[in-house]
């Protein structure tokens, strides 16, 4: 009989991990299903309905599994906290495993609402995991996994990142073993071949240190082992994912090659790449890219191959917020150079900025502010509301000085359920409102340069009665979403599914 594993996986119905758990699980003999418990929707977040947990213990109990996971990130704690309690009393003697980045920043926070907990990347853990139990055999010596049994908490060790990433099967994206379950109804269906888009992860770690991500975590766990942090898959083994999901989904326009920071093998890597990617390919994709990463010979052969936009993290156009704030290097040359080259490679452009942040001077945001207005046109932004999750450097720093309340940290706080994504509903200080305000206006083509200009020389003045500006940049924004939703109708990737993400009126992201 084989072993039966249920991975669950909260607002995301993309979810790498579950799949990439799911298809090393299936590879090694076990049977899984995966349940999607409603998709992601920017900041708009709530504890799922009573009716929609019902119709996910109702699948449980028909599939009767072995060992229910739930993958989760740190803003989602008590949502899991909630269902594992409902989980457990409907299955009892069933153990529950948590993962994630959650359960790896905050173990000593989960182990008490769990059976298990894997630490790190989870693949083998979890093959190791369910072998053990399947085969009657100890479980609480298993590397990267935590043990909770007869109230004594097993700290096993973290094993070594995987090295060779090619040793891991693509991502689950099969039919037959997936759930979806949202608004009080439940499919079996893979949902995430609704969308247009498909991201793609063809590395692991990050050669970056920014205070405020995951990646301080993750390597503040593998500290202890030698081997690289950042790893890359191979172009075939990319390439052959591309091919598979080319096949099985049917709306797919777009790849999105989804690293922290794409193509940073750089050199014979890239050339495999572009040189592959169109004929077997063929698909417009986009990609994120570091700052320095900006030159003209790399950007013109990921053109020549298909790039057609480029994801940029600007997050501060204060070099001193950058450089002692975010831990990164600056990049505002860097930033500006490229929109000159832009002019001629005609690629679509989208900045990150990071606002919200408690630590940053006026200063800092008047510098942010000028570097956006006189940024070259067109570009747009995504602006995230600066939140604090356990187990980065910036968290640990701001805890250690005192100057944040721990109630404050994602997984007590659920800041990111309603400001993840910047919508100018949110409640600020005057100061943060005008400023929003500008870095709004600042990429409107129709929006005069001077005049806010001006408005910058005149900032006392209009911080004091920031309600006709603040109302004008949310105006613009909607102007902005809509051209952006004819421009994806366009394409021919407008689907509900996009829609369902961003198409809230009063939710509405500035960008």
């Amino acid at each position: 009989m084989s072993f039966r594993v249920a991975l669950i996986a909260i607002y995301s119905v993309e979810s790498a991990g579950i799949r990439y758990l799911s298809a090393a699980l299936r590879r090694a003999g076990h049977d899984t299903r995966l349940l999607f418990l409603r998709d992601w929707v920017h900041n708009r977040l709530q504890m799922p309905s009573d009716r929609d947990v019902e119709l996910l213990l109702e699948h449980l109990a028909e599939y009767r599994p072995d060992l229910v996971g739930l993958s989760l990130m740190s803003s989602l704690f008590p949502m899991a906290r909630e269902l594992t309690t409902r989980i457990r009393a409907a299955l009892p003697g069933v153990p529950v495993i948590w993962g994630g980045i959650h359960p790896t920043s905050a173990p000593e926070d989960c182990i008490e609402h769990v059976d298990y907990l894997c630490l790190g990347e989870g693949e083998q853990a979890l093959v190791d995991l369910c072998d053990a139990l399947r085969d009657g055999e100890d479980s609480t010596t298993i590397a990267s996994i935590w043990a909770r049994r007869d109230g004594v908490v097993h700290r096993n060790p973290v094993r070594a990142p995987i090295a060779d990433l090619d040793s891991l099967p693509w991502p689950d994206l099969d039919d037959h073993n997936k759930v979806y379950i949202e608004h009080g109804r439940a499919r079996r269906e893979e949902p995430w071949k609704r969308s247009a888009e498909y991201r793609v992860y063809t590395s692991r770690g990050c050669p970056c240190r920014c205070a405020y991500c995951y990646v301080t975590i993750l390597r503040d766990l593998y500290r202890d082992h030698p081997g690289p942090f950042y790893r890359v898959r191979s172009v075939e083994h990319v390439l052959g994912e591309l091919e598979h999901v080319k096949r099985h989904f049917p709306r797919l326009a777009r790849v999105k090659i989804d690293d922290d920071t794409s193509f940073a093998a750089g050199g014979s890597w890239v050339e495999a790449f572009v040189a592959s990617y169109p004929q077997r390919i063929g698909l417009p994709f986009e990609c994120l890219l570091i700052p320095p990463m900006l030159q003209r010979a790399l950007l013109a052969a990921l053109k020549q191959a298909g790039l057609v936009r480029v994801q940029v993290g600007i997050e501060s156009g204060s070099p001193a917020e950058t450089r002692h704030l975010h831990h990164r290097a600056p990049g505002n040359e860097d930033i500006l150079a490229f929109a000159e080259l832009n002019r001629e490679l005609g690629l679509d452009v989208v900045y990150d900025v990071i606002i919200d942040n408690p630590a940053a001077t006026e200063e800092m945001k008047l510098e942010t502010a000028r570097f956006l207005v006189d940024l070259p046109r067109p570009y747009s932004v995504y602006f995230y509301s600066l939140n604090y999750f356990p187990g980065t450097a910036l968290t640990r720093a701001a805890l250690a000085e005192g100057t944040l309340d721990p109630a404050q940290v994602e997984g007590r706080s659920t800041k990111a359920w309603h400001q993840f994504r910047v919508s100018m509903d949110w409640p600020r200080s005057d100061e943060d409102r005008f400023y929003l305000a500008i870095y709004c206006l600042a990429s409107k083509s129709f929006v005069s340069r001077r005049w806010l200009h001006r408005l910058l020389d005149d900032r006392e003045l209009h911080k004091r009665n920031v309600e006709p500006l603040y109302y004008l940049a949310w105006g613009a924004n909607y102007l902005r979403m809509t051209a952006v939703a004819l421009d994806y109708l366009r394409r021919g990737e407008l689907t509900r599914f996009k829609v369902r993400q961003y198409g809230s009126l009063l939710k509405l992201i500035s960008q």
